[in-house]
């Protein structure tokens, strides 16, 4: 696990923008940090040589990390909402029927990855780290049962979109090593394809069915990204700016 890179983070903001840690600048105008853990000495050698790689190293280690979290935590087979509606039939006036979808899965946010080139700022003792992320052809599909006077056909819904990206934004205090995931929001969704099968008689609900069902997870994804997988990363990353200031840290088990 390549964890000592949150070292060289802190040291490319603070020494890149001139945030104030309290650090003395050696006579032959090479920065030294003022460390409160035990830093590995090839990092240190390093970082003093100005090797301190860029924001993307950083961005790809973290993701990597939520990525490993997201199946250890089964985020990577997420159970959708059930979810029903009524119809009438103008064949049949008088006669209501209707669509239950059930036993959902959505899968593909194990892919999340860095999307585009990642940043890093500072003010004098916080620095900004941000970055797009992205998911690579998330899928979805739901059990669909019809009831109908006695007819009761059963079908299935797939769907996929093509991408889906996320804007990123997290603030590290350099003295206090605290981590806060203060933006993850939905930036950007490509193309959603859907495909219905089984619905028979039915397939003229098929426009409805798709509808119904995106607005139905709309809200569950959106709460989603901003509670658990906000959190999961928030966790993440916390642990992975703990993990230097008091190594070793596991994992493995991450309580979210």
């Amino acid at each position: 696990m390549k964890v000592v890179v949150v070292l060289v983070l802190f040291s490319l903001v603070a020494l890149s923008n001139g945030a104030s840690i309290g650090r003395p600048v050696s006579r032959k105008g090479r920065p030294v940090l003022s460390l409160s853990f035990n830093a590995p000495e090839e990092l240190l050698s390093r970082t003093r040589n100005g090797e301190l790689g860029n924001a993307n190293d950083y961005m790809d280690e973290v993701l990597f990390l939520v990525r490993e979290q997201i199946v250890l935590l089964g985020f990577d087979r997420i159970q959708l909402p059930d979810g029903d509606f009524s119809f009438t039939w103008d064949e049949y006036p008088g006669v209501t029927g209707g669509v239950y979808l059930h036993d959902g899965l959505a899968t593909g946010m194990e892919t999340i990855h860095r999307v585009g080139d990642a940043t890093l700022s500072s003010n004098a003792t916080i620095i900004f780290f941000e970055s797009d992320c992205g998911i690579n052809t998330a899928s979805f599909g739901y059990a669909i049962s019809i009831l109908f006077m006695d007819i009761g056909p059963t079908a299935s819904m797939t769907g996929t979109a093509d991408y889906i990206n996320f804007y990123f934004h997290s603030t590290i205090d350099i003295l206090s090593g605290l981590v806060v995931v203060d933006v993850f929001d939905l930036k950007q969704m490509g193309h959603i394809s859907t495909e219905i099968t089984g619905l028979g008689i039915f397939n003229w609900l098929a426009e409805i069915i798709v509808d119904f069902t995106l607005n139905l997870l709309a809200p569950f994804f959106k709460e989603l990204i901003e509670g658990p997988i906000t959190n999961l990363i928030n966790a993440v990353l916390q642990a992975y700016v703990d993990s230097l200031r008091n190594p070793p840290t596991t994992m493995a088990g991450l309580a979210v």
